[in-house]
């Protein structure tokens, strides 16, 4: 099934209780939910039904008809304590989609790599989007 993960470690002993560790908590869990946020918009301007009928099977795929989008639809992202990922809801078809199928060895198509794409554009917003939430969270503690 493919998946974007992030994940934050924190450790020390401004993280052990109370506010301070409270206020960091919530910055990077913003930040982590940021993040996903805009995998999801990416994901979906990258799977976006086409008028050619791109997620149809060639003899599905008539003149006129477009996809449906289902895909892009089952596609969501669940958040937990620090931690976030973006998943397609298990679709079946979703690895060959992806590349990571075994079909794809034996066929032409080796996938759009849309979740792989999308990860990798997230790990350059990463340090931005947490900066912005950091700083937030800095003039917090500071007043």
């Amino acid at each position: 099934m493919p998946t974007v993960n992030v994940e934050v470690k924190v450790s020390g002993a401004l993280f052990t209780q109370g506010l301070p560790a409270r206020i960091i908590d919530r910055a990077l869990n913003q930040a982590i939910v940021e993040l996903l946020q805009i995998g999801e918009q990416r994901l979906d301007m990258i799977l976006r039904p086409r008028p050619a009928g791109v997620y149809l099977a060639v003899e599905e795929a008539k003149k006129g008809q477009a996809s449906t989008g289902h895909y892009r639809r089952s596609i969501h992202a669940v958040t937990s304590h620090l931690q976030g990922i973006i998943t397609d809801s298990g679709v079946v078809y979703g690895p060959w989609l992806e590349g990571v199928s075994n079909r794809n060895i034996t066929t032409r198509f080796k996938g759009y790599a849309s979740f792989r794409r999308v990860g990798e554009t997230l790990k350059g917003d990463a340090n931005r989007v947490a900066r912005a939430h950091i700083v937030k969270a800095v003039r917090e503690l500071n007043r």
